[in-house]
């Protein structure tokens, strides 16, 4: 359908529409008119008839009444007429003999009247206010329905006269709007074809007007681009044979039978014209192409290295993508990266769907959320070693760095073996402090036991003569209630130290610790002459982080070191004394402070930087392994503190810091001499 037929038909439309709105308003309105002026009338007659007939009807003149009713039925809109009784009888009655033979049904507007095409109207003739008599007429409505069926064949004539007009006039405006539309239509048929030199003429200075002039510069600029890409084309035609002889000279290859490999000689590199520059290019590519090259092999051999290691290697890029994972690494995380996909491994995402498998354990501990240590995570970034547990009981000591223009590179190395290792070394020295500590133990429980022999045996005397009266026996009972409570405490210090390590830090209180072990110690020590004080504070709080069996196993090395110490110096020296000193100070600016000094004679300047070292000892061989001081220091470091030793006055010092409970997931501190 053309845009000239869819104006003409969108205009008849629109003048269809709006004649047939104004047609009806006209008839209806035309129609209610004429509706009301005929009921006026019909009411107008009744009321003049019944005054001419009251008289005749109280007379009953008959004569008289049907002379009146024969006068007004001579007009031609009265169809008929009649009188009656106030009891319905008929007095008199004349006009169309149909309309009188029909019940009498009054009609309530117009269009109930043009069933019958008569206005059925009731009058009562009331003279003083007496009825006398019921005057029933009929009026025809013909006149009034020929008037209103002629007024609509006009309106339709004159509908049909204006539309008729409308598109006539439609078809002269739609040929004039798409005159212009027309020549862009050939306009745009000539471009297609390929002739860019086609204009459209320009009439006006409407819209169409304005959309030609642009079609005819779009068509200029079409003309002047193909003639410059024509040059161009030419241009590079005529350089084209000079390129392939240029080419031909640069890239001849010869065969070196000696060295069995291939070379490129690139000649003329010291013209000064175009084909020197164009081999000096040359030669700057190839030399370029070849360390591309040897990066790429480099490369290559680098990542062949890393799949060979053991430790799990991943480097993510500065938006947290992953860049490379090593085969260890993908090996370990098998299921995580069945879920995520190599494509969208991310750092977060790692440690997000690890957590939500249950693979990380540590973002499970009490005390934190999964978000927090996925945050912290993240955050992390100086290098330090950290230790993390996975499922199902596996111990991994992670290295995370940020590398300036790369990202984050982290490694893994699998240390379960080492830790059930140092597990199983650290309970192997705590049942070898138990045994070195047995004859002190042994002293300490023959004290209550021999308490509760006597006790018993006094009992049995008592009850022997007959003496066992109530309140004596019931003394010598809770004494040794009190006795058999002391030897059970020692044995529940026994059995404490002696117990596996869990391989989980839980919040203890240092003082506790502090006086378990000065009890377990101070029997042994009173036994070979060697006292023991330990000082404490009572009103700062002392909470740490960390396993407190392997804590009391660091303390119970340092003092059995001490009293090595100073059974050494005894036999050297010939002295009889000696003192181990536990000092506390909680809640310094560095953390709790725990300081253990001795009296044996220090420790020698030169071996002071080996002292931590594993299986480093200053004991006679047979008298120790060397793990205790390295084991010592492992665990303080594992509690986020550190562990030194000076020499002060007359023996060793050894000074313990640890961050409180609060502090103690943060960085390590720094060590101190």
């Amino acid at each position: 359908m053309s845009f000239r037929l869819k104006t003409v038909l969108g205009i008849a439309l629109i003048e269809l529409t709006v004649m047939a709105i104004l047609i009806m308003i006209n008839q209806f309105a035309l129609g209610g008119s004429a509706a009301t002026q005929l009921f006026q009338r019909a009411e107008t007659t009744a009321r003049v008839f019944s005054n001419a007939v009251s008289d005749a009807v109280i007379a009953t003149d008959l004569a008289t009444l049907d002379a009146t009713i024969a006068t007004a039925l001579f007009g031609e809109e009265l169809e008929y007429l009649r009188v009656l009784s106030p009891s319905g009888v008929v007095l008199s009655a004349g006009g169309d003999a149909e309309a009188l033979a029909r019940p009498f049904v009054a009609d309530a507007d117009f269009d109930s009247a043009r069933s019958d095409h008569m206005i059925d109207l009731q009058l009562p003739i009331i003279v003083s206010g007496t009825t006398f008599g019921v005057i029933e007429l009929g009026m025809s409505t013909r006149a009034i329905e020929a008037e209103l069926a002629s007024a609509l064949r006009w309106n339709i004539l004159i509908a049909v006269i204006g539309m008729s007009l409308v598109a006539v006039f439609g078809y002269l405006l739609g040929s004039v709007l798409t005159h212009q539309l027309h020549w862009l239509q050939k306009g745009a048929g000539a471009i297609s074809s390929g002739d860019l030199n086609h204009r459209i003429k320009v009439r006006g200075r409407d819209e169409l007007a304005v959309t030609a002039s642009c079609f005819n510069d779009m068509a200029q600029s079409l003309s002047q681009e193909r003639h410059r890409l024509q040059e161009q084309h030419r241009f590079l035609l005529n350089r084209k044979a000079r390129v392939e002889v240029l080419v031909k000279c640069l890239t001849e290859i010869s065969k070196n039978e000696q060295f069995g490999d291939s070379r490129v000689f690139i000649p003329d590199t010291d013209r000064e014209d175009e084909i020197g520059d164009m081999a000096r290019a040359t030669v700057v590519f190839r030399d370029a192409m070849e360390e591309i090259e040897s990066a790429r092999l480099k490369q290559q051999r680098l990542i062949s290295a890393f799949d060979q290691v053991e430790e799990q290697v991943a480097i993510f890029g500065l938006d947290g993508s992953v860049l490379f994972l090593n085969a260890a690494f993908r090996r370990a995380n098998d299921t995580i990266l069945s879920t995520i996909g190599h494509e969208q491994f991310t750092l977060k995402g790692y440690l997000e769907v690890g957590v939500r498998l249950g693979v990380f354990k540590d973002a499970l501990a009490e005390g934190t959320t999964a978000q927090d240590w996925i945050t912290g995570r993240l955050a992390c970034s100086s290098g330090t070693p950290r230790e993390l547990n996975c499922a199902p009981d596996r111990v991994l000591l992670t290295v995370q760095s940020q590398v300036d223009g790369i990202g984050t590179v982290l490694s893994a190395k699998d240390i379960t073996d080492l830790r059930q290792s140092e597990n199983q070394l650290i309970q192997a020295s705590k049942l070898a402090t138990l045994g070195e500590m047995a004859t002190g133990i042994a002293h300490e429980l023959n004290q209550p036991l021999g308490v509760i022999r006597m006790a018993a045996t006094n009992c049995v005397k008592r009850i022997d003569r007959g003496k066992g009266d109530f309140d004596y026996l019931r003394s010598k009972l809770e004494r040794m209630g009190e006795q058999t409570e002391r030897a059970s405490q020692i044995i529940n210090h026994m059995r404490i130290f002696g117990r596996e390590a869990s391989g989980e830090q839980t919040p203890f209180d240092l003082r506790d610790s502090l006086t378990e072990v000065a009890s377990l110690a101070r029997a042994q020590l009173q036994t070979l002459d060697i006292g023991l004080r330990v000082s404490v504070p009572e009103d700062v709080d002392a909470t740490v982080l960390g396993e407190r069996v392997i804590f009391e196993q660091v303390l119970l090395n340092l003092i059995s070191n001490g009293r090595d110490a100073i059974e050494a110096r005894k036999l050297a020296e010939g002295s009889n004394e000696g003192r181990i000193t536990i000092d506390a100070e909680f809640g310094t600016p560095d953390g709790h402070v725990l300081t253990v000094r001795d009296t044996g004679g220090g420790i020698p300047e030169a071996v002071m930087d080996k002292l931590f070292e594993p299986f480093f000892t200053t004991k006679e061989p047979g008298k120790g392994t060397g793990l205790g001081l390295s084991i010592s220091f492992g665990t303080i470091r594992d509690m986020g503190g550190v562990i030194s030793a000076t020499n002060e006055g007359e023996g060793a010092c050894f000074r313990i810091v640890l961050p409180d409970q609060g502090a103690a997931k943060e960085e390590p501190l720094a060590e101190t001499a």
